[in-house]
């Protein structure tokens, strides 16, 4: 719902205020409608505010606790704000707004560092302790709300976006070489700790620091979940308990996530994940279904608005499906239809929200979705991140699954199931392949010829990966939708839907995220991720039954939200000549000399893929504007 941003000394040092309202001011996308700094001696903090829970002045941050002792800047929205509000008040405290602030201050005085994991939500906050001159910082779960840090000038400091902390005098603009190889030649972001600057680092998701003159105290205050060890295809009694339990969760989760005072929308593609949540809204207004979570749900009286990115080639259109979800819920719908005259006009601009190179031009699809959400008056949107990596909604699991189902012990079900999956399609059976086999990489697997040896510059050595907490026991598919959640993919997509978001000053909301949800599902049985008929998301299915249209719940194609890529980049050819004649990332000896004429070519022959071929574009085009 903001930005926030902030510096603590760190000895002797004081940190400058002017900058750190420097730093504040970069954000100002992210919170339109309020401001604030303060400095608090050995830590300045300060924040731009999106107004959702209280608008009123009364809501204004820094928020500093009655006794003056806490100071907070807070960035997300701790949904079950309300019942902490009343747990908190049997112990006679009192609350002088109606914000989900407060609720974080009141329960980190009452449970200190333990408050972390009462609450359900997505947040990125910073609390000064005047009387033990420490600073606590935290991060949520799985990342949603963007937190990073950087060190230097005898200062600790942080920000919600990239480009804030750049606006400090001594954080280089300089790019990160291993990131920037990782993402050449893996096409993977956001995965580890570093960024693409040099200078800049992520905080962790499901970590708290406290500072303190005597030194620094990390701290993961939620585990890995325990996952499924059943990768049997057989049917189970319980399966049907644990369908209906999903179901609940589902509703429960949407419920807390429409808790709100301005006006809130959704995402709509035709697919099941923002259809389900789509859907579970529309019950939950109608009054088809209720939960205590239903309480302070957004203002009645408020139309249901949807937002849908339309493309109108038929392999990717997803119009009939979006309007069978329209004509069931009554939502409102908006469309925007982007094309490639739209892609290069707002490149530039995309680019700056997102601070970091990004992965496809499905990013440049979604900034538009959040552009019409914006222009209707929306401040919060629900949108379906996540449902993919936890029920294994992608082609590729399917060779994990078969993998681990031959494990199982009942090979007579695991050939059949076999024979289902790789006689569907052939997109199916090259995505079996394929994730068995491993993905193919940039420059040797993807491009045949035509590009010089020396494809990256000297710069270029071994990326250090992220450590984190060891994943615990089992399957192969859900040990690998275990990484996708935390590292390898999700992380990605949550950046770029938080950029795109409060480039409008809009907070988007995942229900899919909610941890009780995400530790539902990584411990469901696989074959209530995928069947032996080589169904996916087998559990939302079931779940989503009577709720969701059926023609929606009978697709058995996978559309990715995914504009026309290739087309786009070859209609728009000759804007990349220029890249070919001043390559940025050559001059930066992150590329090697003629290797973007080089690809160029090869895309024109047909010797690499597009999506590489983005990367490389991406690469010099964010050199250009960002990296300086």
């Amino acid at each position: 719902m903001c930005g926030i941003a902030g510096a603590i000394g760190l000895g002797d040092r004081r940190p400058d205020r002017a900058e750190v309202q420097r730093m504040v001011d970069r954000l100002s996308h992210r919170g339109p409608d309020d401001d604030g700094c303060v400095d608090l001696g050995q830590a300045i903090v300060g924040m731009r505010r999106l107004s959702i829970l209280d608008p009123s002045p009364r809501g204004h941050q820094p928020m500093t606790s009655a006794d003056g002792r806490y100071t907070i800047v807070h960035n997300g929205e701790i949904y079950n704000f309300l019942e902490l509000a009343d747990e908190l008040a049997t112990d006679g405290r009192l609350f002088a707004t109606e914000t989900d602030t407060e609720v974080i201050l009141a329960a980190y005085e009452a449970w200190g560092a333990e408050c972390l994991a009462r609450f359900n939500g997505i947040w990125a906050f910073a609390i000064w302790d005047r009387d033990e001159e420490t600073l606590f910082l935290a991060r949520d779960r799985f990342g949603v709300k963007p937190l990073f840090v950087s060190e230097g000038d005898g200062q600790l400091a942080f920000a919600s976006e990239i480009k804030a902390l750049r606006s400090l005098s001594w954080v280089s603009s300089d790019p990160n070489p291993d990131a920037v190889r990782d993402y050449l030649v893996d096409g993977t972001v956001d995965h580890s700790s570093t960024s693409f600057f040099r200078d800049v680092d992520h905080f962790p998701a499901a970590h708290s620091l406290l500072l303190s003159s005597s030194g620094r105290r990390w701290s993961r205050y939620w585990m890995p979940p325990p996952l499924s060890t059943d990768a049997s295809f057989r049917a189970q009694p319980g399966d049907a308990d644990l369908v209906d339990a999903f179901r609940s969760l589902m509703i429960d989760a949407v419920g807390l996530q429409l808790r709100s005072d301005v006006p809130i929308g959704s995402c709509l593609s035709g697919g099941i994940d923002s259809s389900s949540i789509v859907s579970i809204a529309a019950g939950l207004r109608s009054g088809r279904f209720t939960t205590a979570a239903s309480a302070h749900a957004e203002r009645d009286g408020i139309p249901q608005l949807a937002f849908f990115a339309e493309f109108r080639e038929a392999e990717i259109d997803e119009r009939p499906y979006v309007d069978a979800v329209v004509e069931s819920t009554g939502v409102t719908l908006h469309t925007t239809t982007p094309d490639v005259d739209l892609f290069l006009s707002s490149l530039d601009q995309v680019i700056d929200a997102q601070d970091e190179p990004f992965g496809s031009l499905s990013i440049l699809a979604q900034y538009h979705v959040m552009r019409i959400a914006h222009e209707a008056g929306v401040k919060v949107l629900l949108d379906g991140q996540g449902a993919d990596e936890l029920l294994a909604g992608y082609p590729h699991y399917r060779g994990m699954r078969l993998a681990s189902g031959f494990r199982s012990g009942d090979r007579t079900v695991a050939h059949d199931a076999a024979r289902a999956m790789v006689g569907t399609r052939g997109p199916y059976r090259s995505a079996i392949g394929h994730s068995l086999l491993g993905r193919w990489r940039l420059p040797v697997r993807l491009i045949r010829g035509g590009l010089p040896t020396r494809w990256f510059g000297g710069a270029l050595r071994s990326a250090p990966r992220a450590t984190d907490a060891p994943a615990p026991p089992g399957t192969l598919l859900a040990r690998k939708l275990w990484s996708e959640v935390s590292r390898d993919n999700l992380p990605g997509l949550l950046r770029y839907e938080d950029r795109n978001s409060m480039a409008f000053g809009i907070e988007a909301r995942v229900p899919f995220l909610d941890h009780r949800i995400v530790e539902a599902a990584l411990a469901m049985p696989d074959r209530l991720k995928i069947d032996e008929r080589g169904r996916h998301k087998v559990a939302l299915h079931r779940a989503m039954r009577g709720i969701v249209p059926d023609m929606v719940l009978a697709r058995r194609d996978k559309v990715a939200f995914q504009p026309p890529q290739d087309r786009w980049l070859r209609e728009s050819r000759h804007a990349w000549n220029a890249l070919a004649q001043g390559s940025h990332a050559e001059r930066a000896d992150l590329l090697a000399p003629g290797a973007v004429r080089a690809a160029l070519l090869a895309f024109d022959a047909g010797r690499i893929q597009s999506s590489a071929f983005w990367r490389i574009l991406n690469l010099d085009l964010w050199l250009r504007r960002v990296a300086g």
